[in-house]
């Protein structure tokens, strides 16, 4: 009995730490809305504050953790190391092959502030949304898709 008391315990603080979406944002309506804008097996979608913390994933975390190229040259990356350097700067959209050899994946990559909706107060949060496939979007398209699915959720 102690045991489960302990656990139990222990998985109210984890939860107390887990990353937590501003009030008013629904998150199965954000998890719903992205699922139907940009939603595949190869999709990661990351919401930090303006400290770097990370408040919402969408996607496994192996996807979020692959290293994929950024589309600006140097060494493949991460999506939370894309994240924490769109943090402050303004919305872009980039899009390129996956291999150099010609291969025909592609990776559309869209980050910038979270938009804020008619008369809902500043969330100063960033997002960085990444698509990886054969049939991946580009990094317009899923800026679009995926700014009009933050809008369904509440922000």
């Amino acid at each position: 009995m102690r045991r489960l008391a302990g656990l139990a315990l222990i998985a109210g603080l984890l939860a107390g730490c887990a990353p937590k979406l501003p009030e008013g944002v629904d998150e199965s309506a954000l998890n719903a809305a992205i699922g139907r804008a940009i939603g595949s097996p190869s999709t990661c979608v990351l919401i930090a504050d303006q400290a770097g913390k990370l408040v919402w994933r969408g996607g496994g975390y192996v996807t979020c953790s692959r290293n994929l190229p950024s589309c600006a040259g140097g060494n493949p990356v991460t999506a939370e190391t894309v994240l924490k350097g769109a943090l402050g700067k303004p919305a872009r959209f980039i899009s390129c092959p996956t291999s150099a050899a010609g291969g025909v994946n592609t990776v559309g990559w869209a980050m910038g502030p979270v938009p804020t909706g008619a008369g809902r107060p500043p969330r100063n949060l960033t997002y960085v949304a990444v698509m990886e496939g054969e049939r991946a979007l580009p990094g317009r398209e899923v800026q679009e898709r995926v700014e009009r699915a933050f809008a369904r959720a509440g922000f």
